[in-house]
């Protein structure tokens, strides 16, 4: 390949080169073996211009995970179980040149001045590195682009939701409910909100604002990504000056948190978010409290903000054994200014169902009906309230 490509490999890293490199690649494997062998060809080109044996890795689309810790150890995730593979490395110098592979293709730099990087793939995977002096060797966490999108049956299927829960999300994410969704890190926080997303009528424009593309809505969408130039605050600020029915918020961190809460209060009613936090309930309205800690507010006037602008809570629970499913859903209720949370669904562990709870609260249940206007909502437990007799009157 040097002696027929030289100056084909000698060109800047980027798309359209390795596109090239590839082809080149491929037709010399032909050439030598008189046939084509398409795995002999991927082979080749994963030890020339890719990511050598971690190759099959981004191709398997079981693998959600690519965790190497230096030479000797290389770890992947696979159907929510963590995998020790078989893959080693001669060197950390090795690992070092797969790093320095990757992150050119980003356009990014890691050194020993600059130890720490996050970039995102061309494939839209995320890639965070720690080398020395940082970490006595290069530790690299790859989270693969989720390109299968699952359906309420698949959901459904696996235990992660009820079939009473997915006619639930459907009536509450069309009628406008601000959702918030909490759960661990890999817990399928931004999975399950992809798939709430395919509920919101597709003629209703949605302004998405991410670290990096993930949620690659269909329909009348603006996607919106962080930059150098323009960070998260900037973008959710100007969203709003976009004209969006529904903004929708990969993670909330900052003091983009307080911006969004303003949006869901007035007018953007169906908006959406997730964020880290051990539960759907007091735990996730410190973590928003914390997240607006320098908005110049008392935690009483965040903590009413809060209550005033988020409908409902979903808490995402991944267990030890693998299993990962919706472990409550909570309806955020104003008492007082005070947070109040009506359980409307829990995962029960040891009988592995999910359980209807409470119905939602009557105001709730007649703001989702007026937006549903003619489309009656279904006489299901969480709208129950909604089904009760008024009773009669004595006179």
């Amino acid at each position: 390949m040097i002696q027929n490509h030289r100056d084909l490999f000698l060109e800047q890293d980027n798309g359209k080169a390795l596109d090239r490199q590839e082809a080149a690649i491929r037709q010399e494997v032909r050439s030598l073996l008189e046939r084509e062998d398409p795995e002999a060809e991927t082979c080749v080109i994963d030890q020339l211009v890719g990511y050598k044996d971690l190759g099959p890795f981004f191709r398997d689309p079981e693998v959600t995970d690519i965790l190497i810790n230096g030479p000797g150890q290389v770890y992947i995730e696979k159907n929510n179980r963590p995998i020790l593979t078989g893959v080693k490395f001669q060197s950390s110098e090795e690992v070092m040149r797969i790093l320095h592979l990757a992150v050119l293709k980003a356009g990014r730099k890691i050194d020993f001045s600059r130890p720490i990087v996050n970039v995102q793939l061309p494939d839209g995977s995320r890639l965070n590195a720690v080398i020395v002096p940082s970490c006595p060797f290069p530790a690299i966490s790859i989270r693969k682009f989720a390109r299968k999108r699952f359906t309420g049956e698949e959901l459904v299927a696996q235990g992660f939701i009820s079939r009473e829960m997915l006619v639930f999300f459907e009536c509450v994410v069309k009628a406008g409910c601000n959702i918030v969704i909490s759960g661990a890190t890999g817990s399928g926080k931004t999975t399950f909100l992809k798939f709430l997303c395919t509920f919101i009528p597709k003629d209703e424009r949605i302004v998405t604002i991410e670290d990096t593309y993930e949620l690659n809505l269909e329909g009348h969408v603006v996607p919106l990504q962080k930059s150098n130039r323009a960070g998260i605050k900037d973008l959710m600020e100007n969203a709003l000056r976009m004209y969006p029915r529904r903004i929708i918020l990969g993670e909330f961190r900052g003091d983009e948190t307080f911006e969004l809460l303003q949006a869901m209060g007035t007018g953007h009613m169906g908006s959406m978010t997730t964020g880290h936090a051990n539960n759907g309930r007091h735990d996730l309205v410190q973590r928003l409290i914390r997240a607006m800690s320098r908005s110049g507010l008392t935690d009483d006037e965040l903590t009413r903000h809060i209550v005033s602008a988020v409908d409902l809570t979903v808490f995402i629970k991944k267990f030890r054994d693998g299993k990962w499913c919706v472990a409550e859903v909570n309806e955020l209720v104003d008492n007082r200014g005070r947070p109040e949370f009506r359980e409307i669904f829990r995962y029960n562990r040891s009988a592995d169902r999910h359980e209807a709870v409470e119905s939602l609260s009557p105001p709730l249940l007649e703001r989702l009906q007026d937006e549903l206007g003619n489309e009656r909502l279904p006489n299901i437990r969480p709208f129950a309230n909604l089904y009760k007799p008024k009773g009669v009157v004595a006179v």
